[in-house]
């Protein structure tokens, strides 16, 4: 319509305009991601191409698959009992239609304008990373939640967003787009992010991603020699990375030796010591409840804190247990002695929750806290507080749900109250507060719509794969976005159903593919 009037390409700008705000958006705010949607389907609704918006549908068959399950998941009302969260809950959802179909039945987005929105994207999530490590004030280390270091969206979904920048940015050097060192310092710049971040999703999908893209460039390689070394050499890497990461997890997992019939019973100062063998606990390899003296301990810190020894740090954690799991980790007794060797910097950190002295050590701190939730979860530990195996309850409650109602499922306005009943009907114990879903879309979406519903979802991902003609960008999105499903619930959300929507849109159906 405005093409006609303007005799110009508006509904073009206009289309690029609403891509470039949902990109913003989707790394900043919830609301430019709700302008973005809306202005993606006002603009194609008053374009008003009906007929060849028909006909581009039914020649894509991918399309179908979105619809199908957008209205399946419509559907599952007529045996939904809360009606009133179903209907909330599918309109959150309505990105999920809104950016594929626009997307597939629209013209296609030129070469250079999607580079353009690549530029915005990795231009927004540079912008993203640099404040929130200002923001989180990462290295005077006052804040023990790391999650906090993500400030506009939740941290699993920006990891994400970080990894598709990185491997973009590795594209563009490989493709030798002009101003070539911007790309390597961005790139440098989002590594070192990813690294210090502490997020377990970062990492594995950094790890699959990076060794897809070793393999994609060294196929690329005409000369069959060369790409025979090359492949020689990436294995060697594979091997030499593999022995290195298991004499370090093992050095990290190391736990002191103790001789119980040796332990001293009395501190320096002739008090008895308090050894509780029963308590596996440990930090940084040593054992929490060993060597302990709570009255040495008290007067010492009273001395060195304004904190008192018998209230809470700065995060609502009891002192002493902050103190005693932070004295542990730097091999110190539980004593006055062990108090009193502590700098102003640990006294500080003590203070703001730090539970340990080796924190913000990027992968080896995450690496060495994941062992040590393991090892209380393995004895039968509460899963509170230990976001890994708060997930694997997760997954147990989607498991009792799904081996009740595995055909079609109970409904989209089921779902919460589905949940609920699961935990206590596990006898889970979890804290209610953090009964969430099952943080696996594959299984979220059987838990809906039943096994005929994650059927349609995975052919959804997985079908692109067998097309022609595939680059680069298509193979980083839609891994990213398969891989992203076994770690969250990506279409649940308002977020997280428009990052899914949005790049799954770009990657299979903006048209010409140049991206390698």
């Amino acid at each position: 319509m405005f093409d006609k009037w303007l005799n110009l390409p508006a509904h073009l700008y206009l289309r690029i305009t609403a891509l470039t705000i949902l990109i913003v958006g989707v790394a900043l705010s919830n609301v430019l991601m709700s302008i973005g949607t809306i202005w993606i389907i006002s603009n194609w609704i008053i374009e008003g191409k009906f007929s060849t918006y028909w006909q581009r549908f039914k020649a894509n068959k991918l399309s179908w698959l979105v619809v199908f399950i957008f209205f399946a998941l419509a559907l599952s009302l007529s045996w939904s009992s809360d009606l009133a969260y179903g209907f909330k809950d599918l309109r959150i959802k309505l990105p999920f239609i809104v950016s594929p179909l626009v997307r597939a039945t629209s013209d296609e987005i030129s070469p250079k304008h999607f580079q353009f929105l690549l530029y915005v994207f990795i231009g927004i999530v540079g912008f993203t990373t640099v404040y929130n490590m200002i923001h989180f004030n990462y290295y005077l280390e006052n804040n023990s939640d790391i999650r906090n270091m993500s400030v506009f969206i939740n941290h699993g979904r920006l990891a994400i967003l970080i990894n598709l920048a990185f491997f973009t940015c590795l594209a563009f050097i490989h493709r030798k787009v002009p101003y070539r060192i911007i790309w390597v310092v961005l790139a440098g710049w989002f590594l070192f992010y990813i690294f210090k971040a502490q997020t377990i999703n970062a990492y594995l999908l950094f790890i699959i991603l990076a060794v897809f893209s070793i393999f994609y460039f060294i196929h690329q390689i005409r000369h069959k020699g060369r790409r025979m070394v090359a492949y020689l050499l990436f294995f060697g890497c594979i091997l030499a990375v593999g022995i290195v990461s298991f004499k370090f997890i093992k050095s990290i997992n190391t736990t002191e030796k103790i001789d119980l019939t040796e332990l001293e019973l009395y501190t320096p100062n002739n008090n008895p010591y308090h050894h509780d063998t029963t308590i596996k606990e440990m930090e940084n390899g040593h054992y929490v409840w060993l060597y302990v003296n709570q009255q040495e301990m008290k007067k010492e810190w009273e001395l060195k804190s304004e904190i008192p020894y018998d209230s809470l740090d700065r995060i609502g954690q009891p002192m002493y247990g902050t103190l005693m799991r932070y004295l542990t980790s730097l091999g110190f007794r539980k004593d006055s002695m062990g108090v009193a060797q502590l700098t102003p910097t640990d006294i500080e950190k003590i203070e703001d929750g730090h539970t340990s002295a080796h924190n913000n050590k990027g992968l080896a701190s995450r690496i060495s806290t994941f062992l040590i939730e393991y090892n209380l979860y393995k004895q039968g530990g509460n899963p509170n507080g230990n976001s890994f195996f708060q997930r694997i309850e997760h997954l147990k409650a989607a498991q009792y749900i799904i081996a009740h109602k595995y055909l079609l499922g109970v409904g989209i306005g089921d779902v919460p109250g589905a949940f609920t009943d699961a935990y206590q009907k596990t006898n889970s114990k979890l804290n209610k507060e953090i009964q969430y879903r099952s943080h696996n879309q594959y299984l979220t979406i059987w838990v809906s719509l039943g096994i005929f519903g994650l059927i349609a979802f995975v052919l959804m991902l997985f079908l692109p794969f067998f097309h022609k003609n595939l680059d680069y960008f298509f193979y980083i999105v839609m891994i990213s976005l398969v891989v992203s499903c076994l770690f969250e619930d990506s279409i649940e959300t308002q977020a997280g159903v428009t990052i899914f929507a949005l790049f799954y849109s770009l990657a299979n159906f903006r048209g010409v593919k140049k991206i390698s």
